[in-house]
């Protein structure tokens, strides 16, 4: 066996050992053992939850075993964090939201705006009277002087 088979071979045997290890802390990412099921039931969580906000309520034993499995990762150490990865949008209003001030949002896309309480609408008022014209303009040849 020459150097660069031995090499490879030391290589391939330490690689597995990295593997192992991180597999066991639950460091090991999708591929390891346990390493992608916290994603995967946190998605289906997700459905259905989203599901049950929409009126299609999902099967209570499917809740019940994605929360246990859940769960038991959990006490095992497997979920290394709670934080969300999309952040909400930007209030109405504040900047690069879109919004103008004094304007009101636009409506969500489908084209249905939200319901809720009218604007009081503003009291109805004649116009201004037009400003004086200005002197050079007077009839009486005065120049305004």
């Amino acid at each position: 066996m020459g150097f660069l088979d031995k090499a490879k071979a030391a290589a391939s045997d330490l690689a597995a050992k990295a593997d192992t290890a991180l597999a066991s802390s639950g460091l090991g990412g999708p591929g390891a053992a346990g390493g992608g099921d916290a994603e995967r039931y946190f998605r289906d969580l997700g459905v259905l939850a989203y599901l049950e906000a929409t009126g299609r309520p999902g099967a209570p034993e499917d809740r019940l075993r994605v929360t246990t499995s859940l769960q038991d990762l959990e006490a095992r150490g497997s979920i290394r964090s709670f934080a969300l990865h999309t952040a909400p949008p930007p209030a109405p209003g504040m900047a690069g939201s879109g919004a103008q001030p004094g304007y009101p949002p636009p409506p969500p896309p489908g084209g249905v705006a939200p319901q809720g309480p009218m604007p009081p609408a503003a009291p109805a008022s004649a116009p201004p009277p037009p400003p004086p014209p200005p002197s050079w303009m007077t009839t009486d040849g005065s120049g305004g002087s």
